[in-house]
């Protein structure tokens, strides 16, 4: 009977699944985090669970590495912070051909059948933390504590660390993934994870700021009407980062007085087609 294998979640925990499973010659039918326990329950499979080792983490990541790269390895734990479902068992797939060794250069082989969609993944993530270093917005506490509270799609908190580390070095600061109830401290000597459990008190206690007012005030003053264009402004700063941006309020209001979108006829629309077709 194949096995639904269970881990704690974490890369380390998935890399030791795939260490057991060379190490124990397992029949793998699924990878399941155990955020998801419950959710891919099947009556066919055998519910196996796998303690997260540093040792063999360790060791399979050198392995990584000696078959592929230090960027393979790096891109692998990108693909896994997408929290895609099914994602393990894609990862799980390149892993068992790049150890087959059949193919001296296939570590780096972009188009293959079973890199290409991770690296699809891995550019999706990449999209976000790029994004996501411009869209932070910290918040000064009474005790002089810079606090951003973040809601991304993956699960980047902590590869946005080395970013603002440089940037704000001498500064206590910290970044909360309010989704997944995990952040990032930095105490002004070295970074940590940290947990919250009760973010909404703490939030409610904060008294408003002169940061969050001075970012107000920015976009009020840089705002110029007659150059208003909502549906750029969606497109550059897209309304799911909204929640956690000071200026959300001048956005929300700016994106409400955006007009109609008008839809061509239908032979207009072939007409203006066939034009730029032909201006090639």
């Amino acid at each position: 009977m194949s096995l639904n294998i269970s881990y704690d979640s974490t890369f380390d925990g998935f890399l030791s699944v795939v260490f057991e499973i060379y190490r124990q010659r397992l029949v793998v039918g699924n990878i399941t985090p155990d955020r998801r326990a419950g959710e891919d329950a099947d009556l066919f499979m055998q519910p196996f669970w796998v303690e997260t080792s540093e040792d063999s983490a360790r060791r399979l990541k050198r392995a990584i590495v000696n078959a592929a790269s230090e960027d393979v390895l790096w891109m692998l734990d990108v693909v896994f912070r997408s929290e895609v479902e099914g994602v393990e068992m894609q990862m799980l797939s390149y892993l068992r051909k790049l150890f087959a060794g059949l193919d001296p250069n296939y570590g780096k082989n972009i188009a293959s059948a079973e890199m290409l969609p991770l690296y699809k993944i891995a550019q999706a993530v990449r999209r976000e933390i790029g994004d996501m270093r411009g869209m932070v917005r910290f918040s000064k506490t009474d005790d002089g504590c810079y606090f951003a509270e973040i809601e991304p799609k993956y699960d980047i908190v902590t590869l946005l660390t080395d970013h603002f580390l440089r940037r704000f070095v001498n500064e206590r600061w910290a970044i909360y993934d309010s989704r997944r109830n995990y952040g990032v401290y930095y105490d002004g000597r070295s970074p940590q994870e940290v947990t919250i459990p009760n973010l909404k008190a703490l939030k409610a206690g904060l008294p408003p700021d002169a940061i969050t007012q001075l970012w107000k005030d920015y976009y009020n003053a840089i705002s110029i009407k007659e150059r208003e264009n909502p549906r750029l402004l969606r497109r550059c700063l897209p309304v799911h980062y909204w929640k956690h941006m000071p200026e959300r309020d001048f956005a929300n209001q700016l994106s409400a007085h955006s007009p109609p979108q008008v839809s061509l006829p239908s032979n207009v629309a072939k007409a203006n087609s066939l034009a730029r077709l032909a201006s090639f």
